[in-house]
């Protein structure tokens, strides 16, 4: 009888279980818009609160890398890193100041912002092979700097970095054998000495499967709300746009 038990209970487990591979590596180009508002002050003094795509013009898409690697099998371990530059120029229609620096009406700005993250993180990943899915957990770094100038008055910076733990969720479906179905939503808020940040990030994308290899695309959707009371900075980013999708598993 308690071979019989014990035999079930392998039989379940192994039903349960998705057919994994112990490593994926994943390669991602993101095409991403960013919009929102930022404000930069110094000293206790704040900013003035300027609109990415009205104020300062930023409207064009950028290619975003990113670089995925996971290890193990149904308890699994992985890091993520992907980063930034977008910039834009514009003639501003109003005054505005960044950091001790005022620019005047109708000058000419030139902007910069520039974006690390480093993320580690473990999950569990369990289901049959046609629907497996999970939860995960781990540790973000987020690294900011954001620049201005004008011939004008001058140039100014601000750097801001932060980290924050993050938890979140993942489902894939396998309608049939060429193709994953496959979202994702993490995200935290973080409030740790002078910086309170909120944070969310989802994923959707079809994939074409070929043994161990996979391609596909999708749509990504980042918003990060956060504020640094030291400076202080306040910034109201969202990041969205299209992604394609390479990756191997063995």
């Amino acid at each position: 009888m308690k071979k019989l038990w014990l035999t079930a209970c392998v039989s379940f487990v192994m039903a349960a279980a998705p057919a994994q591979a112990w490593l994926e590596v994943e390669g991602s180009w993101w095409f991403m818009k960013p919009s929102g508002k930022l404000a930069l002050g110094v000293n206790g003094l704040e900013g003035t609160s300027a609109d990415l795509q009205s104020d300062l013009g930023y409207g064009s898409r950028i290619g975003v890398p990113d670089v995925k690697v996971i290890l193990g099998k149904y308890v699994e371990f992985g890091a993520e890193y992907f980063a930034f530059n977008v910039s834009a120029q514009n003639t501003i229609s109003r005054d505005v100041r960044f950091n001790d620096v005022v620019y005047p009406l109708n000058a000419d700005v030139a902007t910069s912002l520039d974006a690390t993250f480093v993320r580690g993180f473990a999950r569990l990943n369990v289901g049959p092979e046609w629907l497996n899915g999970g939860v995960y957990g781990g540790g973000q770094y987020m690294a900011f700097n954001a620049k201005a100038a004008s011939s004008l008055v001058g140039s100014t910076e601000s750097d801001v970095k932060a980290g924050m733990p993050y938890v979140g969720g993942f489902l894939e479906a396998a309608p049939f054998d060429w193709l994953a179905l496959r979202g994702s939503a993490c995200g935290f808020k973080w409030t740790f000495q002078q910086v309170d940040v909120k944070f969310l990030d989802v994923e959707l994308s079809a994939l074409l499967t070929l043994d161990w290899f996979y391609a596909g695309g999708g749509y990504r959707y980042i918003s990060i709300n956060g504020v640094e009371t030291d400076y202080p900075i306040t910034a109201d980013l969202k990041l969205a746009g299209p992604v394609v999708y390479v990756g191997v598993r063995w």
